[in-house]
């Protein structure tokens, strides 16, 4: 009897610290992170294209010295990159005053957003939400 104790308290002993390996284990996986980051500099968005998952938050920061915007919506232009159609979506905008201005938004639903810089023709970009 005082064997088989003393063997049941030895495979309790092992147990305790596998449990523990397994529950580290399962808190460390591998997670992974959606580019949540746009550039303006030298008057274009980088990425101009971002994909992100569902509930991201994307900040822009200004690297730039001058005022830009980042605008909601969509604008068609003419054959000299002007603007002819601009259609601002109430989405976002945000004016960016100069060199480290940031600005966020977190995208909450599946889609395509796109957001062009009210200010400077050229300067259009998307954010592609899934």
């Amino acid at each position: 009897m005082e064997g088989h104790r003393a063997y049941r308290l030895g495979i309790i002993a092992m147990a305790v610290p596998l449990a523990a390996c397994s529950a580290a284990k399962a808190t460390e996986a591998p997670t992974s992170k959606a580019t949540s980051a746009v550039t303006i500099k030298t008057f274009a968005f980088g990425p101009k294209e971002l994909r992100v998952p569902v509930g991201t938050t994307v900040t822009w920061t200004n690297q730039d010295d001058i005022l830009h915007t980042v605008t909601s919506g969509t604008r068609e232009t003419d054959a000299q990159g002007q603007p002819t159609n601009v259609q601002k979506d109430g989405t976002f905008d945000a004016q960016l005053d100069g060199v480290g201005a940031t600005t966020t938004y977190k995208f909450s639903k599946a889609g395509t957003v796109t957001y062009f810089c009210d200010r400077h023709p050229g300067m259009d970009a998307k954010v592609i939400v899934g």
